[in-house]
């Protein structure tokens, strides 16, 4: 296992935990345009992560 994927790895969760909370006080929000705003970061979220995951994953097949 090469250590600089481990390490994107982790600093992908790290970037998670504090996206994951600046979406979730968005979504708190009672202005919808801040709900829309925070629903549209945590889809984009969710592709970041898959693409970074995927890389990660077919860097470690190799």
């Amino acid at each position: 296992m090469k250590p600089q994927y481990l390490l994107l790895l982790g600093l992908l969760l790290v970037a998670d935990i504090f996206a994951y909370t600046e979406v979730v006080a968005l979504i708190r929000k009672p202005s919808d345009a801040s709900v829309i705003v925070g629903l549209l970061l945590l889809a984009l979220l969710i592709v970041v992560n898959f693409i970074v995951i995927r890389f990660t994953l077919s860097k470690f097949k190799a």
